[in-house]
């Protein structure tokens, strides 16, 4: 069995380089995990353990997925928080207007569930992973630092392939492998780049 996911490559731009760096050093007293410069993505979905037998029909449905969907880009622009108020678990950048990506993993779905894949449960919330959080000492100064440190511009995410990524994990980390990559068709929003 392969530990499996459906995701999108993004380079973070300077500018959220920069915000993370500032995120980072104003929590530096708190415990944040956070996630390697190389490893950020954005993921379509996660399908976890995954049996052999499952991979050539989840290979042939992102890539008739990608066939029939053109490249879109989105705009990422907001820092954000799951968890609660009082108990916060993951950091993370967020997106303005997803609806593009969220109608490739509606589409995606029902050909999982094909397959034997579980149901997705929980909101669709496309977002890049910064940090995972086991403590924070200050909450309040914690909550005013996510308001404070909102981005001030966004930048363009271009989705123009999907990627199957293997997960290992590790004691140092994980370790990701990229198995194959589809490319979506170039719509018009690509012709003049």
């Amino acid at each position: 069995m392969k530990r499996l996911f459906v995701a999108v490559e993004v380079q973070i731009s300077e500018s959220f380089q920069a915000l993370l760096i500032n995120l980072k050093q104003a929590l530096c007293l708190d415990k944040v995990v956070w996630v390697d410069d190389k490893l950020h993505h954005l993921t379509l979905r996660f399908l976890g353990q995954t049996p052999e037998p499952y991979i050539p029909p989840l290979k042939q449905a992102l890539a008739k997925l990608t066939a029939d969907n053109d490249a879109f880009s989105m705009e990422m622009n907001r820092l954000g928080v799951f968890g609660s108020k009082h108990s916060p678990q993951v950091i993370w950048l967020g997106f303005q207007d997803f609806e593009p990506f969220r109608q490739l993993f509606l589409q995606l779905e029902p050909q999982l569930l094909a397959i034997g894949f579980e149901p997705n449960y929980g909101n669709f919330v496309p977002h890049l992973t910064l940090g995972r959080i086991k403590q924070i000492q200050n909450k309040k100064r914690f909550w005013e630092l996510v308001t404070a440190l909102q981005p001030k511009e966004s930048q363009m995410v271009y989705v123009d392939s999907l990627l199957l990524i293997q997960s290992r994990l590790t004691p140092q980390g994980p370790i990701y492998r990229v198995l194959e990559r589809y490319p979506l068709r170039k719509g018009k929003a690509f012709v003049d780049e």
